[in-house]
């Protein structure tokens, strides 16, 4: 079900943005997506018999979406899943090294998104929210704390404000906290993948008959 409601909510996040800028609902209810998805990577990479093609499959989906997302947000970063991919690839080197070595590296990658966040989609907070996720997952009080804190933080950072739009996300980690008790509804794991670039293009192409 979780990943119904990743895919709705951005959904409708991505069609409020390009066809009713003026109406802060959609995006609103779309604050919920990105959390939810970001969780999601996270437990496929601890639960995928293969690292290696699961992160293969990730390029591919950043590659393909790269494009229509380019297009349809006139955006020049690169997309949300390559911040995702950044995430990853920092667990990945954390779990190699000793515990001492990793958090040295997670907060050196960190370091190094900072600037970058510029030009990658969710950048910084993208990042922390993944360790958050990865490190947190089985401690839901720390877990809701520490999004709390992560959405102050940006909201201060970037709307002068303790509260912004982003603090309506902390509402995905309540739903994540209780995904056991929410009704499960399969999803082809094809068209779940194929979601992202897949309704990038459709949204963009449909904006040039709109708005033409």
């Amino acid at each position: 079900m979780l990943e119904w409601i990743a895919i709705i909510t951005m959904l409708i996040d991505h069609i409020g943005y390009e066809f009713f800028p003026s109406n802060i609902t959609w995006r609103q209810i779309g604050r919920l997506a990105f959390p939810i998805y970001t969780f999601l990577l996270v437990r496929g990479l601890i639960l995928t018999r293969s690292r290696k093609n699961y992160f293969k499959r990730l390029v591919i989906i950043a590659v393909l979406a790269q494009i229509p997302f380019t297009l349809l947000f006139e955006a020049y970063s690169l997309n949300v899943i390559f911040t995702l991919l950044y995430g990853a690839s920092a667990v990945m080197l954390y779990e190699k090294v000793s515990r001492l070595w990793g958090i040295a590296i997670l907060i050196i990658l960190g370091f190094i998104m900072a600037p970058l966040s510029e030009f990658t989609d969710y950048g910084l907070y993208g990042y922390i929210l993944f360790l958050l996720y990865y490190f947190l997952k089985e401690k839901p009080f720390a877990l809701l704390l520490g999004h709390s804190i992560l959405d102050v933080l940006y909201s201060l950072n970037y709307f002068d404000s303790w509260v912004s739009i982003q603090s309506l996300s902390i509402v995905a980690t309540f739903i994540i906290i209780l995904r056991k008790y929410i009704p499960e509804v399969k999803i082809s794991r094809l068209f779940y993948r194929a979601f992202y670039p897949a309704h990038l293009l459709i949204l963009y192409l449909l904006s040039l008959l709109i708005h033409r």
